[in-house]
């Protein structure tokens, strides 16, 4: 009680020398108001990052996020992931040790290979992606789902409804849209349409018949008209090298396809494996090879 006695009472003094001290008061209601100012992009940030938490929360620990999102400059986490996809998906590399040497410190940020999506807080095709993806890394690289390469388990996830803090900052209402921004950023470098042009020639979109339209939704750079989740796969290993689908070189649009979890991470799971890792190696029940025959 004397400690908490002395500690009022020094509460006390000090308080009457800010009242007594004409000068402390005004130096107290600038600093108060600069402390208000500046927690106002945090609290904003907080609620854009809560915006997230809807049916694909899973996603959040993956996220590359759109924050500070602008038309000029690599702004934000997104914009440096995709950058770095589309340098070294179709630079000119002689030989995959030359491209080893320049994606070192690439790989050892990003990984080696990945899943790279576009996702929305909360979509019928989101949550079944979301549980699919749980059931697969459960099970990453076991006998329940074997993957040939053996690395390990890496997601990139990109909100398309993610709020950035100075969204408010554009004029029109596209613009203060971040995904937008950011979708527009890419059209404009031709990455959507470099990506659109390598993923059509995949045997995916033959095997699956997937409709020519949203191949050339993306390469348009049509934010508003891509299917989410819009999954792709990522791959800078020896196997895509050789065979000609290095760097990003598959996809899925959209994902309500399967009857359960189970079906959706073994299709993930042959994704993943789209790349014989011998030579002669086939796997002809693989929807991502050209060697199938479902």
């Amino acid at each position: 009680m004397n400690i908490l006695k002395a500690i009022n009472a020094s509460f006390t003094k000090f308080w009457r020398w800010i009242k007594d001290t004409a000068w402390v008061q005004p130096l107290l209601i600038v600093g108060a108001i600069f402390a208000i100012i500046f927690s106002i992009s945090k609290f904003t940030t907080w609620f854009g990052t809560m915006a997230t938490g809807g049916s694909a929360s899973y996603f959040t620990s993956f996220r590359a996020s759109l924050e500070n999102e602008g038309k000029d400059g690599i702004d934000t986490e997104a914009d440096k992931l995709t950058t770095m996809i589309q340098k070294h998906s179709f630079a000119d590399y002689g030989s995959y040790d030359e491209a080893q040497a320049a994606m070192a410190d690439d790989i050892a940020i990003y990984g080696q290979k990945f899943f790279f999506i576009f996702v929305e807080s909360d979509c019928d095709g989101c949550t079944k992606a979301e549980e699919a993806f749980k059931v697969l890394e459960d099970g990453w690289n076991t006998s329940t789902w074997s993957v040939d390469d053996g690395l390990p388990f890496r997601v990139h996830a990109i909100f398309s409804d993610e709020i950035s803090t100075n969204d408010s900052t554009y004029e029109l209402d596209d613009d203060q849209v971040a995904f937008y921004r950011y979708a527009t950023k890419f059209y404009e470098n031709d990455f959507w349409a470099q990506a659109a042009e390598q993923l059509e020639q995949a045997p995916y979109k033959e095997n699956k018949n997937i409709d020519k339209t949203k191949y050339d939704d993306l390469a348009m750079g049509k934010a508003d008209e891509w299917l989410t989740p819009s999954i792709f796969l990522v791959d800078f290993t020896k196997a895509a090298f050789e065979d000609g689908r290095f760097g990003i070189s598959e996809v899925l649009f959209g994902f309500t396809s399967g009857d359960s979890d189970y079906t959706r991470a073994s299709l993930l799971q042959d994704m993943w494996n789209h790349v014989p890792q011998t030579e002669g190696a086939k796997s002809p029940t693989n929807p991502f090879r050209a060697e199938y025959q479902g």
